[in-house]
């Protein structure tokens, strides 16, 4: 009798005190909400994941056809250089929910999602965006981006790929009504 009684009063002790404690709301996100895929948080977690690794990357600068190469520890890159027309094409704020046609489709050839952003409206500077993943794990398999902006007088456009610790491709297409057309590709392959 003495035993049920004890393991009463605790089991009603367990629960009031279960009961009492204030329960803790985990902090908002401050992508919550609906928004379309964030290349921007999805750089920050690259950056933490990969930060301090000793990686050497291959640089190719192409402008205009002439290639110049060079290899660069990773720790000597410009990122914040290289990767500003990646975060141009984010297409993360809640402003743009409903701005761009959204799909996605399985390839059982090649074990990979597709998830693909198309802008609507003509004026989005971020035209299409794509992103190819594992379908099991949804680990991100590469990242294509077309982004383009202008008026009459110019227009400049973007190609961005990235693969995650493979390779960083930018091409940046610029032309003017003065005849002053120029493209550049940059190019980072990491090597291990």
């Amino acid at each position: 009798m003495r035993l049920s009684t004890l393991l009463t009063a605790l089991f009603i002790s367990v629960l009031f005190s279960a009961s009492c404690k204030k329960k803790e709301s985990a902090p908002e996100s401050p992508f919550s909400g609906a928004t379309y895929f964030s290349i921007r948080q999805f750089g920050h977690d690259q950056f933490e994941t990969y930060w301090g690794q000793p990686f050497t990357l291959q640089r190719f600068v192409t402008v205009n056809g002439k290639v110049d190469s060079a290899y660069v520890p990773a720790f000597q890159v410009d990122w914040a250089q290289v990767l500003m027309p990646f975060f141009e094409a984010d297409i993360s704020d809640p402003a743009l929910v409903g701005k761009y046609r959204f799909s996605m489709f399985d390839d059982e050839a090649t074990d990979s999602r597709t998830y693909f952003y198309e802008a609507i409206e003509d004026d989005l500077f971020t035209r299409s965006f794509q992103i190819i993943t594992d379908p099991f794990t949804n680990a991100i398999k590469s990242i294509y981006i077309e982004a383009a902006e202008g008026d009459g007088a110019g227009r400049r456009s973007y190609k961005l790929f990235y693969q995650p610790v493979k390779v960083i491709q930018i091409q940046e297409f610029t032309s003017s009504n003065a005849g002053e057309d120029k493209s550049v590709r940059v190019e980072y392959r990491f090597l291990y």
